[in-house]
C-alpha cells in the first residue's frame, strides 16, 4: 500500500520542519513539497495538506476547493493559545482536523493516515478553478508577478542510483549531468548524495571542501550562500556539491536537511543531478535511526530515477530486487534503467531488455557498451571522451525531462 503524499504551508513555527524531518528519516508519508500560495495548493495531486491557522492565504474557499479534488486539510494552531482561536478558526473554516503545533511527530502521521484514504476523483468543475481562487485572494500591496513565478518554478531533480556496488552509477551521474548542461543549454548541478562510497569530488579533483555539509549550514543556518558552496567543473560546464569526504559522517547529516539543499537548488537550477548510494536501508537492533535515509529521502524527492545496473545474470537480479525494496519510493515516477560497461553478445542482452521491461516497465532502457576510455577517463579527472559510453549516456539525456520541456 502506497505512503499518502502531503504538501506543507511555509511556516515560522517549528512544528513544519520536525514534521518533514521526521517522514524523511521514518517515513509514513511523502512531502510532495512546499505550499506558499492558493496557485501551489491547487497546482499539486495529492492527498492531505497541512497548514497553520494564521497562513495568509488560508480561506473557507481553499479548503472547500480542496476537499472537492480529492485532499483533506489538517489546520495547525498554536498549543500555547490560552483563548484557543486559532483552533476555533480552523473549525470555522471547514478543515478536517485540527491539530496543535505541540504534537509529536507521530501523531501527526496518525492523522494524515486516518483522512488520506483512498484517492478520490477530482471533481470536473475543478478545472479553471486556479483562475478564480487568484482572483479572489486577498493580496497586501501590489502584486510581485516575477515573485511568484519564482514560487512556482521548480527545476527537476534526477536521481541516479546503483542497483548494486560497482554498477558505475557516479560515472553516468557525472556524463548525465553535462549531457544534459549541453542539451539544455543552462547551469546544472550535480549532488554528490551517496551515503555509502561518496566520490564525484576525488573523481574529478575537485576539493572535498565545501561540502553537503556546508550546504546544509548555508541553507538552515545562514552561514553563506548556498551558491558559494559549488564547485565549477568548466570542461563539463557543470557545478558539483561535493560528498562528505568520509562516509561515517553521513550519520551527522538529517535526511531532511539534504532534502531542503536540493529543493533550493531546484529552485534556482532547471536540473539537478543527484547521484545517491545503492543501499536504500539498513535498519539498525533496537533503537536508533535507519540508515541511508538520505538516499530515500533524494529517492523520495526526485522526479526522475535513473537506475544503473549490469547485464550479468547478479546484475539483472540486483535490478529487480532494487525495485522490489524501492518501489514505494520511486512509484509513478519515470524509471530509466542503464545497463552499462555491457560486453559483446545481442542475444543475452535482448534476453535482459525484454525480462526488465515485462518486470519494471521503465520508460527507456540505455546501453552503455564496454568504453575502454572511462577507465582512462577517471585516472585523468576528466569526462569520459567521444565514444560508445559517452554516446549512450548523450541519448539518455535526450530522453529524460528536464524544466524546460514542462514550459
Amino acid at each position: 500500500m502506497r505512503e499518502p503524499a502531503v504538501m506543507l504551508a511555509h511556516s515560522i513555527r517549528g512544528w513544519a520542519q520536525e514534521l518533514h524531518f521526521f517522514l524523511m528519516d521514518h517515513g509514513g508519508a511523502i512531502v510532495r513539497g512546499y505550499v506558499m500560495s492558493p496557485e501551489d495548493a491547487m497546482g499539486e495531486k495529492y492527498d492531505v495538506l497541512l497548514v497553520d491557522d494564521v497562513t495568509s492565504f488560508l480561506s473557507t474557499r481553499l479548503v472547500s476547493n480542496l476537499q472537492r479534488g480529492g485532499a483533506r486539510v489538517i489546520g495547525v494552531y498554536d498549543a500555547a493559545d490560552p483563548v484557543g482561536t486559532g483552533k476555533q478558526r480552523l473549525l470555522e473554516l471547514g478543515v478536517d482536523e485540527a491539530i496543535a503545533d505541540a504534537t509529536p511527530p507521530a501523531e501527526f502521521v496518525e492523522a494524515i493516515a486516518r483522512l488520506a484514504g483512498p484517492m478520490i476523483v477530482a471533481d470536473p468543475e475543478m478545472r479553471g478553478l486556479m483562475d478564480s481562487i487568484q482572483a479572489d485572494a486577498v493580496v497586501p500591496g501590489p502584486v510581485d508577478h516575477d515573485a511568484a513565478a519564482r514560487r512556482r518554478r521548480r527545476g527537476y531533480v534526477i536521481a541516479v542510483a546503483a542497483a548494486g556496488g560497482g554498477a558505475g552509477a557516479t560515472e553516468v551521474a557525472i556524463q548525465l549531468a553535462a549531457a544534459l548542461r549541453h542539451r539544455i543549454g543552462q547551469a546544472t548541478v550535480l549532488v554528490d548524495a551517496d551515503e555509502q562510497s561518496p566520490s564525484v569530488a576525488q573523481r574529478l579533483g575537485l576539493s572535498l571542501h565545501p561540502n553537503i555539509r556546508t550546504a546544509v549550514d548555508a541553507v538552515h543556518h545562514g552561514t553563506g550562500a548556498l551558491t558559494s558552496t559549488l564547485r565549477q567543473v568548466p570542461i563539463a560546464g557543470i557545478s558539483v556539491l561535493s560528498g562528505l569526504p568520509n562516509p561515517r559522517d553521513w550519520f551527522e547529516l538529517r535526511s531532511g536537511e539534504v532534502a531542503e539543499v536540493l529543493a533550493e537548488l531546484a529552485a534556482t537550477h532547471p536540473c539537478v543531478v543527484a547521484n545517491v548510494g545503492s543501499r536504500l536501508e539498513d535498519l539498525p537492533e533496537g533503537a536508533g535511526p535507519a540508515r541511508f535515509s538520505v538516499t530515500r529521502a533524494t529517492l523520495s524527492l526526485a522526479d526522475v530515477i535513473v537506475l544503473v545496473g549490469s547485464t550479468t545474470p547478479v546484475g539483472v537480479t540486483r535490478i529487480v530486487d532494487w525495485m522490489a525494496d524501492g518501489r514505494s519510493l520511486v512509484s509513478g515516477k519515470p524509471l530509466h534503467i542503464v545497463l552499462n560497461q555491457h560486453p559483446r553478445g545481442a542475444f543475452v542482452l535482448s534476453e535482459v531488455e525484454v525480462e526488465l521491461r515485462r518486470s519494471l516497465t521503465p520508460q527507456s532502457i540505455t546501453v552503455a557498451p564496454f568504453d575502454k576510455r572511462v577507465p582512462r577517463a577517471a585516472w585523468d579527472g576528466v569526462l569520459v571522451p567521444r565514444g560508445p559510453f559517452a554516446k549512450a549516456v548523450t541519448k539518455l539525456a535526450a530522453m529524460v525531462p528536464t524544466f524546460g520541456d514542462a514550459q
